[in-house]
Parts: structure tokens; C-alpha cells; sequence
């Protein structure tokens, strides 16, 4: 369209500090209910007991590992009494 009904091109520069300030208080917010209800506590306390967890399980791996070594080593050294 020409004229008066024409689109303008829409000024970023105008509303950027306007824009820049709403996303801050919109982020701030947000980390202050994070915060406030404990959502990283809980997080950190859940990897914790998933490292816990896989560090069990490799323990328990590693174990078994090696008492399966051992019984091969005893089956196969010659005894000499």
C-alpha cells in the first residue's frame, strides 16, 4: 500500500530499552521464585544422590570384576604341594 496506509518499518531503537527492561524484571522475578522455593536445594540434592547412586553401582561393578579374576587366577595356578 502507498500513502498514509502504507506500513511503516517499526523503530527498535525506540522501544529496545523498554524491551531490555521488561525481559531483566521477567528474569529477575523468575530467579527470585527459584530462590525462594528451593528449586536449586532440591536439584543439587537430587544429583547428589544420582552420583551417589552410579558411583555405588560402579563400586559394586568393580567388585564383582575382581572376584572374578581372583577365581580365574586360582583355576588356572598350579598348585605345588
Amino acid at each position: 500500500m502507498e500513502g498514509n496506509l502504507a506500513l511503516r518499518s517499526p523503530n527498535i531503537y525506540r522501544r529496545l530499552p523498554l524491551l531490555c527492561t521488561a525481559m531483566f524484571c521477567l528474569g529477575a522475578g523468575l530467579e527470585y521464585v527459584m530462590c525462594k522455593t528451593g528449586f536449586y536445594n532440591v536439584t543439587s540434592v537430587r544429583e547428589g544422590q544420582r552420583e551417589a547412586g552410579a558411583k555405588a553401582e560402579d563400586e559394586e561393578f568393580w567388585m564383582r570384576v575382581n572376584s572374578r579374576r581372583e577365581a580365574r587366577a586360582r583355576m588356572v595356578t598350579i598348585r605345588s604341594e
